[in-house]
């Protein structure tokens, strides 16, 4: 280790001055490994007596309970064992993200076979070592055996990974105050997770269902029924071709997968845009995308967009007095309509996705009147709104802790 390495982290809590020290994880602790019962085996299952805990909820990264239970009887016939509680939890294989993610179990439980517990001594504090382990993915999964992609983790890597940490008392300080970070951005995700699960809540209620004229709930003052009509009744397909200045600057639009809304590409001189068949957008203008690798996902033109420009993959269009663009850019967010006006508008040969403009202009939706639709519309607003606040501040304290783990660990 470097002098700097010796000494500590840039950022130290008050009081704290002794040189950080290197230890092998191995020498610091017991590490297992669980096991699986048979699973055609019922009695090994039934009835449910002992936590038992799976690769994929590693992604919990703090347990307080586990998604399946093995009996008694499956314990002693698996290699299945009792991991402590505070325990350090690693994924040593899986797909995708899974090997090298860690865990920290707040209640004892057992696992399977392809996740190895750290039960820590005296020397090392949990908390600071699932801090420290959980900031080392990729070092850990580049030490998986294989080759970096396929391989997987073992005991012997894991216990000769090197810890470098300070006494024990300025670790569960550290430990604890990551903790309490860790429980705050636990509440804020609950919280988003909550508002998300509203807003779907208010898109049934706020919508007809199973072919009603009414939905189940409704704002003051609004009692006709919906109408039925089609959406090329609604619509206007429009189409401003535009012959593209080398020298002047244009903002290329796309809009996002999953449904997510329109943004900006970014602003280029027509000399660098490659396909010259663009078309003029402008505020408010409805947007439907053609292509095959975000078919369907649509949402209308925002305010702050300059000299703006989409290709031909896209179906551009206006609303009439009897509809807003808003209030259809909220219909297209509920599942069940998305299916029914997006994608069942497209050829069935998945390699030969085609936007059929023609169908998707006859197929039928139910509206109410202009002055609910907007009450609706500035609803959803202020809904997404909130939504969007807290996302953000959540974004800012998972920023927060990334920065103080580099600042505060060797």
């Amino acid at each position: 280790m470097t002098e700097a390495e010796k000494k500590g982290p840039e950022i130290r809590f008050r009081g704290f001055t002794d040189n950080w020290k290197q230890r092998k994880l191995g020498d610091h602790s017991q590490i297992l490994t669980g096991g699986t019962p048979k699973t055609q085996i019922k009695e090994y299952w039934e009835p449910k007596e002992i936590p038992w805990m799976s690769s994929g909820e590693i992604n919990k990264k703090r347990l307080f309970s586990t998604d399946n239970q093995i009996s008694k009887l499956g314990f002693e016939n698996s290699s299945a064992r009792w991991i402590k509680e505070n325990s350090v939890l690693i994924a040593l294989a899986g797909q995708g993200k899974t090997r090298g993610t860690v865990a920290i179990n707040e209640i004892s439980l057992t696992s399977n076979q392809s996740i190895a517990a750290i039960e820590p001594d005296d020397t090392l504090d949990s908390g600071f070592l699932f801090q420290n382990l959980g900031k080392r993915y990729e070092e850990l999964r580049l030490a998986s055996s294989g080759d970096g992609s396929r391989g997987g983790l073992n005991k012997q890597i894991i216990s000769d990974i090197k810890i470098i940490a300070p006494s024990i008392k300025e670790q569960n300080t550290v430990g604890s105050f990551f903790k309490h970070l860790d429980d705050t951005i636990a509440l804020h995700q609950r919280k988003l997770a909550s508002l998300k699960q509203l807003k779907q809540s208010y898109l049934q209620l706020l919508f007809p269902q199973n072919k009603g004229n009414n939905p189940t709930l409704r704002f003051c003052a609004f009692s006709d029924s919906w109408e039925q009509r089609k959406l090329g009744e609604l619509l206007s397909e429009v189409r401003r071709p535009i012959k593209m200045n080398d020298d002047e600057y244009y903002e290329l639009v796309t809009v996002k997968r999953r449904n997510e809304g329109i943004v900006s590409r970014g602003i280029f001189q027509g000399k660098d845009v490659l396909v010259k068949s663009q078309f003029q957008i402008k505020t408010g203008d409805y947007l439907i995308s053609k292509r095959q690798v975000v078919h369907g996902a649509n949402g209308i033109v925002p305010r702050n967009l300059n000299n703006a420009i989409v290709s031909n993959e896209y179906l551009v269009s206006i609303g009439n007095k009897n509809v807003t663009t808003d209030f259809l850019t909220i219909i297209s967010r509920r599942p069940d309509m998305y299916k029914k006006f997006f994608l069942s508008s497209y050829g069935i040969d998945i390699e030969k996705l085609v936007f059929n403009v023609e169908d998707w202009k006859k197929r039928t939706i139910q509206i109410p009147s202009v002055s609910e639709q907007n009450q609706i519309s500035i609803f959803f607003k202020q809904l997404d709104n909130t939504i969007d606040l807290h996302q953000c501040q959540l974004e800012k304290i998972l920023e927060l802790k990334n920065v103080l783990l580099g600042k505060m660990f060797l």
